[in-house]
């Protein structure tokens, strides 16, 4: 006969892993530290390059001031300029990336917390049945 309960919870554990196993995946293989490192270290790579297309797309929009000023310029003023700007971006979007994966992290934990619940109750439900 076919235990109603257990197929309820079988069937949990089996949507679970179908649509969201994949990105809990990582919260059981790093601690919440090493896995925000390593998000950090992703968006240090990104931001970087995000911030070079954006300044080179900003340099192309003041070209034509460039090129009037060229002789004017101080160079280590502008160099000093867009070292400052590239340290405030990439501090905020460390910050924005630290929160992000945070909270992704600190859900999918309970998400995997509850996974294995299920399958505790699975399990407790075939040893069950065993008995009897």
């Amino acid at each position: 006969m076919v235990n109603q309960e257990r197929v309820c919870e079988m069937t949990r554990l089996a949507i679970f892993d179908q649509n969201e196993g994949e990105t809990c995946k990582p919260m059981i293989q790093y601690f919440r530290k090493d896995y925000i490192a390593k998000e950090l270290l992703k968006s240090f790579v990104t931001g970087t390059i995000a911030f070079g297309l954006l300044a080179a797309m900003f340099g192309l929009y003041c070209v034509e001031n460039l090129i009037e000023q060229i002789n004017t310029i101080d160079i280590r003023e502008m160099i000093t300029g867009i070292l400052i700007c590239y340290a405030v971006y990439l501090a905020v979007y460390f910050v924005i990336t630290y929160i992000v994966y945070y909270v992704r992290y600190s859900r999918g934990r309970q998400k995997v917390k509850k996974y294995y619940l299920h399958l505790k109750k699975v399990n407790r439900l075939y040893r069950e049945e065993e008995q009897i």
